[in-house]
């Protein structure tokens, strides 16, 4: 049963025949690729909202996974994602994979802001505010 509130972004992500492996399922390590693959797609529509032309500066900190159930090729997947929690330079960004409707992987991230000299940043207000639109 999906635990994404109702302000979480939707994103429906095709998959790809390649993306099976041996046993017929969508191979773990795809599963974390279909995720970033989400995860950057939020990120730029976070980027538009912001009113940035720039892309964000940010880096992947920690990953969690959990797999519950086999996602399947020719089926394509629903990622739902949003925010958790928002502090000074990172924020944690929950992420929800569903296939036939049935939560498959969920996946918690940390995302960290950073300057263009690669040091954590303050999170601006601007970027603040969009980020709380997808905030549970």
């Amino acid at each position: 049963m999906s635990q994404a509130p109702a302000n979480a972004l939707e994103l429906s992500i095709e998959l790809r025949w390649s993306d099976q492996d041996m046993m017929g399922h969508v191979n773990n390590a795809r599963i974390m690729t279909l995720v970033e693959e989400a995860r950057i797609r939020a990120m730029e529509q976070f980027q538009r909202k912001a009113g940035s032309d720039e892309p964000f500066g940010a880096v992947l900190r920690t990953t969690s996974t959990e797999f519950f159930r086999p996602v399947m090729y020719p089926d394509d997947v629903v990622i739902r994602i949003w925010v958790s929690r928002i502090g000074n330079t990172s924020f944690e960004m929950q992420h929800e994979l569903s296939q036939n409707g049935k939560v498959a992987v969920t996946v918690e991230a940390v995302v960290v802001m950073f300057s263009n000299d690669q040091q954590p940043t303050p999170i601006s207000q601007n970027v603040r505010d969009v980020l709380e639109t997808v905030m549970a």
